[in-house]
């Protein structure tokens, strides 16, 4: 039988965590006084129509295949005609960040690497004893 684990929260309290049949962990907040939001997906598609969702994942595809650009960038494409034939709109991107969240090709790899301050390493030529 496989254990569950706590996670110790900063405020004093702890959260127990049990797996379930598949294998999934969770814990029974049901006699919890603090409640947890989760937004998923399917919660947030359900704002939009079907039309707009399917948009939205269009938008998405488009910025995969065109090299991930910023969604700042995306619009500032997509609002100056510079995609050719280009069937989305400034919404559907907006859509897709709300539904999708950020692009996450997008983000990684945009920040470059930078030198760190050298390290001095003062050293004493006579040790007392």
């Amino acid at each position: 039988m496989n254990t569950g684990f706590v996670l110790h929260k900063a405020d004093g309290n702890n959260r127990v965590f049990m797996p379930s049949k598949k294998g999934l962990y969770f814990s029974d907040i049901k006699n919890d006084t603090a409640h947890v939001m989760i937004n998923t997906v399917d919660s947030i598609k359900n704002k939009y129509t079907v039309k707009e969702y399917a948009n939205a994942r269009k938008a998405r595809s488009i910025q995969d295949t065109i090299g991930r650009p910023s969604t700042k960038d995306y619009i500032k494409y997509v609002e100056k005609g510079l995609i050719p034939n280009c069937p989305i709109t400034k919404q559907d991107i907006i859509r897709a960040e709300d539904i999708l969240g950020p692009n996450l090709g997008s983000l990684k790899g945009k920040t470059t690497r930078r030198t760190p301050a050298r390290v001095t390493i003062n050293t004493l030529d006579d040790l007392p004893d």
